[in-house]
């Protein structure tokens, strides 16, 4: 985040306009049963330490 402020604030002092996009992805998967979507990261072929990730990124 403090890198992300520093770049905006160089970019301001030199004039150009700066935009920034930030998405929150925390209530995206509320709505879709987590085994599925592990599931089929499996039929994928995601799994190991990727897989792990998804895994605890939805519990």
């Amino acid at each position: 985040m403090v890198s992300l402020v520093d770049r905006i604030s160089r970019a301001f002092k030199q004039g150009k306009v700066t935009i920034s996009v930030l998405l929150d992805f925390q209530k995206t998967f509320d709505t879709v049963q987590h085994k599925i979507i592990l599931s089929k990261l499996l039929r994928y072929r995601i799994r190991g330490t990727p897989h792990r990730w998804f895994n605890n990124f939805l519990s």
